[in-house]
């Protein structure tokens, strides 16, 4: 897990005009981690945020992320993502011999836990996300969202192809 960044801005000097909002756009981009920048609407190339974010925005955001020290790799997610970098493996790649077929587009299966009413739905330019198990028919997982910490839940969203 990271360190926590010192802060950089007094209150004072934070209000002050001399400061450029992309320069509090890029530290709170460095140091914050993904869902909080997500929430305060903070992700993207710094030139097109610093035309949508207003300053006062910015600054509630950099208070906030002290106040709430979401920093990089505080997220359940980046935890996880930090121990599938750090696992090793064997540099040899087995030697397989493949062969290519053309057999149309893949196929897959999808298995719906819930069906929606057709009232509740995310309006455009909303953010929304769904956890997720890559696997094949022999049942190996080749992707997932889902943290380890979540593995023994009952959640079971099912996405592979055939």
């Amino acid at each position: 897990m990271a360190t926590e960044p010192a802060r950089e801005w007094s209150e004072e000097q934070l209000k002050n005009d001399d400061l450029p909002k992309k320069d509090l756009i890029k530290f709170i981009q460095d140091n914050a981690a993904h869902s909080f920048l997500n929430e305060h609407k903070l992700l993207g190339n710094i030139k097109n945020v610093a035309k949508t974010a207003k300053k006062e925005q910015l600054i509630t955001a950099y208070n906030e992320l002290f106040e709430s020290k979401r920093f990089i790799g505080t997220d359940p997610v980046q935890e996880v993502t930090e121990q599938v970098k750090a696992v090793k493996i064997d540099e040899k790649p087995k030697e397989v011999k493949t062969e290519v077929v053309d057999e149309g587009p893949p196929k897959y299966f999808k298995s719906v836990l819930k069906k929606g009413d057709k009232t509740n739905f995310p309006k455009k330019g909303e953010t929304v996300s769904c956890w997720y198990t890559g696997s094949l028919e022999d049942g190996t997982v080749f992707d997932t969202n889902i943290p380890l910490c979540m593995t023994r839940m009952t959640l079971k969203v099912m996405f592979h192809p055939k």
